[in-house]
């Protein structure tokens, strides 16, 4: 290897960690990646010593767990941004509001995130008894993406919640379908079931559901 060698490789890292903190944006992915690097610069530093010295990679380990720390600290922070967004009715200016439907800052929130994981009905008026799993059609992994979105966002203790009482698993995932077997019929889960649970910031699902 050339004397240059070690910065090169250097620069060509630091560059590619710059792409990854643009482009990766959820926050799942952030915390794995954060945690997995994290554990990995130490292993680097003290597991593999001489064969990262004898490489002359000896800033590898402290990048990795430098970045990881990073990760982990604004895993949240493209969630936080979309308090700024515009309301999705701008975004979307055709879609309706059924009469009295609550138009608060929680409200345009919720809106705004499942416009973005789900995507609203344009010409379909949206009430508080409009289910995501039966009149959205929302189910496997886009559920259980929303929900752990829901729960980042909101800050939402999900309790008693029962992905299967709603929501069908993922067709590909086989273990996930042997676990859902047998849960019976599906229960709508509304719009209104979600706010007011992002209301009280907790999951009851008697009181939800006897409620919406």
């Amino acid at each position: 290897m050339t004397e240059y060698s070690p910065w090169i490789i250097l620069i060509t890292l630091v560059l590619l960690a710059v792409l990854l903190d643009r482009k990766m944006k959820r926050p799942a992915l952030r915390t794995w990646l954060g945690f997995a690097l994290i554990v990995t610069g130490p292993t680097l530093l003290f597991g593999a010593t001489r064969g990262v010295t004898e490489l002359q990679f000896d800033s590898i380990p402290v990048l990795a767990f430098s970045y990881g720390i990073r990760l982990l600290v604004t895993r949240n922070s493209y969630r936080l941004q979309r308090n700024h967004s515009p309301h999705p009715l701008l975004r979307a200016p055709t879609m309706n509001l059924a009469p009295n439907f609550p138009e608060d800052p929680v409200m345009q929130q919720l809106l705004q995130l499942l416009h973005e994981e789900i995507g609203l009905p344009k010409h379909k008026t949206i009430r508080l008894q409009t289910s995501l799993n039966f009149d959205l059609g929302c189910d496997g992994s886009e559920a259980k993406q929303l929900m752990e979105a829901l729960e980042q966002e909101f800050a939402l203790d999900l309790g008693d919640y029962d992905t299967y009482r709603y929501f069908n698993p993922p067709v590909f995932d086989v273990f996930l379908k042997r676990r859902a077997k047998g849960r019976g019929e599906k229960v709508p889960l509304t719009i209104g079931m979600l706010y007011l649970a992002i209301k009280t910031h907790s999951w009851d699902t008697q009181t939800l559901e006897n409620l919406s």
